[in-house]
């Protein structure tokens, strides 16, 4: 549910908004979506999930402005790949959303609030992106925008100009540290120990200012090419585990987030009509899971990640990218909850329909136990204020893949998606 003081927040804003409005130009908008989803793996045959947005944007002067949002979700995903019985809240929620006052000049732009902050923007794997937690139950890559969750942060960027070259330096700081929402350790766990019962105690997000996250990010501009270094200290947004007890057929378990510091590098560059993409990222002291004689342990190791990608131009309205990603860590003990290396081919097709339909196809190719994953999708604008949108995903591969995890989750769906502006 969400908190007390956070709705007060929300409402303080809305109300300091509202008391402006005849010198405030303000916006209220918002999106119902509801979607059915049938399984066609052996989890149960349907599931579902509904979530709306109602926001509100005042601009009180030209620069000076806030941003008020309120969200809600309800998934049964958790509770269809579970067999265990999950609390409430692990299916439905109400949660701030971007409710943050901005302060913008000539030369820097400073944020104060609950806000979503994008690092890199490779599609399907962007291993840049670690700064806004995300619902990692969304495992459509075109869910990756609804998947972020804010933070609540001081967000505070400079911008600068020498002739044709352009940049910026962003601080950030956060006292309030989020997780990520995950599906059920079944799905990662379930190969090493199966016919196990898992259950999890959540991690509490800390309370303000008991624990400090803080990075940067430096970009320059130039001719066609983007340049950008980083690096956030932070809570780690996935939980390793700790073992409580166990007996032959249940394991109880908590979650725990440890420190870790993520520094990276970002390049993109425009080659022609095509643009090309990478991001590194070195992340130390990340907590990974295992069995050790009969036992769940976890320990620390390093994990480095890059993804490059090409995008191509549109041509007879077809459009696309290929994405090659890898992640490795520096140890991996024999029954690790993940492999030393993995790496992916990705390959997304879309297609203009016309009258702002769309048609796209992506596959993913896992490379070091073969594994692949086909998602597609049809979006069919109703009307002016709600889409359809049918489509599919499916997983599979061979014993050991990470993509054959999900087979689970192997679905065809059906949602509508109605917006709003009062």
């Amino acid at each position: 549910m969400i908190r007390r003081k956070s709705l007060f927040y929300f409402l303080f804003l809305l109300l300091s908004s509202q008391a402006k409005a005849e010198a405030t130009q303000y916006q209220m908008r918002g999106y119902l979506f509801a979607r059915l989803t049938h399984y066609t793996a052996d989890a149960k045959n349907y599931g579902q999930q509904t979530r709306g947005q109602i926001e509100q944007s005042a601009a009180f002067t030209s620069s000076f402005s806030a941003m008020n949002q309120l969200r809600w979700n309800a998934n049964s995903i958790n509770a269809d790949l579970s067999k265990t019985n999950l609390p409430k809240k692990d299916s439905f929620e109400v949660y701030l959303g971007e409710n943050f006052l901005k302060y913008k000049s000539e030369h820097w732009v400073a944020q104060l609030g609950y806000q979503e902050v994008v690092w890199g923007e490779a599609f399907g794997f962007n291993y840049a992106d670690l700064i806004s937690p995300k619902d990692l139950r969304e495992t459509l890559y075109s869910d990756a925008d609804i998947a972020r969750r804010p933070l609540l942060l001081a967000n505070l960027k400079t911008l600068f100009s020498l002739g044709d070259l352009t940049g910026s330096i962003q601080l950030l700081y956060s006292p309030e540290p989020r997780f990520s929402r995950t599906l059920p350790i079944e799905v990662y766990a379930g190969d090493i120990v199966p016919n196990i019962t898992f259950n999890v105690t959540k991690e509490k997000t800390p309370k303000v200012f008991t624990e400090s996250e803080f990075g940067g990010k430096a970009s320059l501009s130039y001719s066609g090419l983007d340049l950008s270094v980083f690096g956030f200290s932070y809570l780690d947004r996935d939980p390793h585990y700790v073992l409580d007890s166990a007996t032959l057929t249940t394991i109880n378990v908590h979650e725990e987030h440890n420190k870790v510091q993520s520094t990276g590098v970002a390049l993109s560059k425009t080659l022609g009509d095509f643009v090309f993409r990478t991001d590194v990222v070195l992340t130390k002291d990340k907590k990974i899971n295992s069995i050790e004689n009969n036992l769940l342990i976890n320990y620390k190791t390093d994990v480095l990640n890059y993804v490059v990608s090409i995008d191509s131009p549109t041509y007879n309205d077809y459009s696309g990218v290929l994405i090659f990603a890898s992640s490795t860590i520096k140890d991996a003990l024999p029954l690790s909850f993940r492999e030393k290396n993995e790496k992916y081919v990705i390959g997304k097709l879309t297609k203009n329909l016309g009258s702002d339909k769309t048609f796209e196809l992506s596959y993913t190719h896992e490379l070091e136990h073969p594994g692949r994953t086909i998602q597609s999708f049809i979006n069919w604008p109703i009307n002016n204020s709600t889409d359809l949108k049918l489509g599919g995903q499916f997983y599979s591969g061979d014993e050991g893949s990470n993509l054959n995890k999900y087979k689970n989750i192997s679905s065809v769906f059906f949602s509508l998606k109605n917006y709003f502006q009062l």
